[in-house]
């Protein structure tokens, strides 16, 4: 059944609170909307058969994955909104100014200035030229055009007004999950050194940068399928010293970045498969070294380290 055009109330306290603090308060406003029985999701899936393979904020080697990557097999890609059809793109066509990667693609103009992109559709498979599209009507059919290994529709929710890409699992209905991301490697950086932590490490004191292996995993394969988590937050002897939150991303300055944050992609993703969770300042003494890493169903990970610094 086909909801009537909502008036998206998640992006409007978005943007409210991204004009007065940044975007730090995004997840308190979700919460706020629940409990005031109106839920934070106001659009619906674009395909049937959901199966999320890549989540926004990943490392996509020289730039963070703006979207979500959905699987599932050959199905019909829909309109998640009804809206106005404002580019399509077949592959093949005589565009030399177009990102070649993305393959066939339309993108649909929404109320209060939202645009949602569909991406590496079947080549053949987009819909008619029409002014606009009725919410659920098909857009074009799950493909593999562009850059992309196997089928899978890459989807983008982009608020044009303050000029970001957001999260689209904040306006998409939740999705069962109970798989908690994963903690493994943490290590301290100090200068060109990568010291490893455990329980009971030794280290020496200043400020240093720590690095750990964060992931998410899906849930409906047995070989490990990682993603990025939605958020990872850095504490140390009961503080908060930094949080990494993939909510929206904005090119400032002509660098993709995460809107909350502002850290580019470098900032965020070392290599090897690590991620740069913030810095801490160790002074002489036991320390307590916290690690929190959630996904958007709000499953939790945590791991605490005891470290012995040194003077």
């Amino acid at each position: 059944m086909r909801r009537p055009l909502p008036a998206l109330p998640f992006l409007t306290a978005f943007r409210a609170l991204r004009l007065r603090r940044g975007l730090a308060l995004v997840p308190l406003v979700i919460g706020a909307l629940l409990l005031a029985g109106q839920p934070a999701f106001c659009i619906d899936w674009p395909v049937e058969k959901k199966i999320i393979t890549g989540t926004f904020g990943e490392s996509r080697g020289d730039h963070f994955h703006n979207g979500i990557d959905i699987g599932g097999g050959d199905q019909e890609v829909r309109a998640a909104l009804a809206g106005e059809l404002v580019f399509r793109y077949e592959e093949g066509s005589d565009y030399t100014t177009l990102p070649r990667g993305v393959g066939s693609f339309a993108a649909l103009h929404h109320a209060q200035d939202i645009l949602s992109l569909y991406c590496h559709l079947a080549g053949g498979s987009l819909g008619p030229v029409r002014a606009r599209y009725a919410q659920q009507e098909r857009v074009g059919v799950l493909g593999a055009t562009g850059h992309a290994d196997g089928k899978h529709l890459h989807f983008t929710v982009y608020d044009a007004e303050n000029g970001s890409a957001v999260n689209p699992l904040a306006f998409l209905p939740p999705l069962p999950d109970s798989q908690p991301p994963v903690i493994r490697r943490v290590l301290l950086e100090r200068g060109n050194r990568l010291l490893p932590l455990s329980n009971a490490a030794t280290v020496p004191q200043g400020r240093a940068a720590v690095l750990a292996e964060i992931y998410d995993l899906r849930e409906d394969v047995k070989f490990a399928w990682t993603l990025a988590p939605y958020s990872i937050s850095l504490g140390l002897d009961g503080t908060e010293t930094a949080k990494i939150t993939f909510d929206s991303l904005q090119v400032i300055e002509g660098r993709m970045v995460v809107g909350g944050a502002s850290l580019s992609r470098s900032a965020v993703y070392a290599a090897d498969g690590l991620v740069r969770c913030g810095t801490v300042d160790l002074r002489a003494g036991a320390s307590r070294l916290r690690l929190v890493a959630r996904d958007f169903a709000g499953n939790e990970t945590v791991r605490e380290i005891i470290l012995t610094v040194q003077d």
